[in-house]
């Protein structure tokens, strides 16, 4: 992003710079009104959008239902914020909702005559859903609109999609640039603790009406159209999971970023992308890899090894389930022990036979 946009709720103090900035009229007391009248009730908020703590736009977020599937935006924009500023002030408004609020669906009124914002939006990922008659008033009268709008899945920034495999669905996340999550999940297994993929899972039709994930009937298949809203990587990810369930790669090429854990869990999970497909390692195995063969430090950190393969949070592409107990158990996998056994017993098979893909 060219601009880094800090979001603020307006505030009673904000009213002369507001003022001052041509984003509100009238005297200062209507203006304090105004924004008093913003803070009522659960129907919506308005915002500040500043850079360097100079403000550029204020926005009005409007929640017309209860459930908060939808929020609406509209958008006042100082005179010198330039195109570049207003495209960096929605795409910030855009991870605000879908990432930290977790709407479901965007929308924004966009004026016949206002190309530039028009050209935004597109730009963006909008796309334009009707043309609204006579809907805004004008000194001539009235003008038409038009009515773009985003949903959770089309969000270009981030997003996830699900590769289906005999037992479940490998959710995969991330950006244009890398993938940060792959999460297993049970069919008939709902998604906790992940609004905005249960949102997109919900888009795309592949929960039950009573939240789980369905059974894979077809519906998990990622038609043409999705894989052009899909960021770069997460679309790469996603096609080299399916050839690895299909027994065609054995090696992915895809980048990982670990957006949060410790540097001790970072260090485990990276000696975890050496393990081999097809081989198994026991969590000593790995601590002494941490520790640099350090067999006295390594017996100590054994366990805590073990917790921070439970904790991975990039599953199959960082190969946690390639460690097993050092009598050659099959311990500890987040996704539970019928997956690991699965994923094992998928590698055991196909790491003597020819693999489509050259292993880098």
């Amino acid at each position: 992003m060219a601009y880094s946009i800090e979001l603020r709720r307006i505030h009673i103090r904000d009213s002369a710079l507001l003022r001052s900035r041509g984003l509100m009229e009238g005297t200062l007391s209507l203006i304090e009104d105004d924004i008093r009248s913003f803070g009522q009730g659960s129907s919506g908020e308005a915002m500040i959008a500043q850079k360097n703590e100079e403000i550029y736009a204020m926005v009005k977020l409007f929640r017309p239902d209860r459930r908060k599937c939808r929020a609406h935006l509209e958008f006042v924009f100082t005179k010198d914020a330039n195109a570049d500023t207003q495209s960096a002030i929605l795409d910030r408004m855009l991870e605000y909702c879908f990432m930290e609020e977790f709407y479901h669906k965007v929308t924004v009124i966009c004026d016949s005559g206002n190309e530039g914002l028009e050209r935004i939006l597109l730009g963006a990922g909008f796309v334009q859903e009707a043309v609204l008659r006579d809907e805004v008033r004008n000194k001539a009268g009235f003008s038409d609109s038009g009515l773009f709008s985003m949903l959770s899945y089309e969000y270009p920034a981030y997003n996830v999609c699900f590769v289906p495999f005999e037992l479940g669905v490998a959710m995969v996340g991330g950006g244009k640039d890398y993938i940060d999550k792959v999460r297993i999940f049970h069919y008939g297994q709902k998604i906790e603790n992940d609004a905005f993929a249960n949102n997109v899972a919900g888009g795309l039709g592949l929960l039950e009406e009573t939240g789980e994930l369905a059974k894979n009937d077809g519906r998990y298949a990622i038609e043409e159209e999705q894989y052009g809203y899909l960021p770069e990587e997460v679309a790469i990810a996603s096609l080299q999971l399916n050839e690895y369930f299909s027994s065609n790669r054995s090696v992915f090429e895809v980048n990982t970023r670990f957006a949060q854990g410790t540097d001790f869990q970072r260090e485990v999970w990276n000696a975890l992308c050496g393990i081999p497909y097809g081989a198994t390692v026991s969590y000593e195995d790995v601590a002494m890899k941490v520790t640099g063969g350090d067999k006295a430090k390594a017996r100590k950190i054994t366990r805590a090894v073990g917790s921070a393969c439970g904790d991975n949070p990039i599953s199959i592409i960082v190969p946690c389930h390639r460690v097993i107990g050092k009598d050659g158990s099959i311990v500890g996998y987040s996704a539970g022990l019928d997956v690991k056994d699965y994923l094992l017993l998928h590698e055991s098979f196909t790491a003597i036979t020819p693999l489509g893909t050259t292993e880098a």
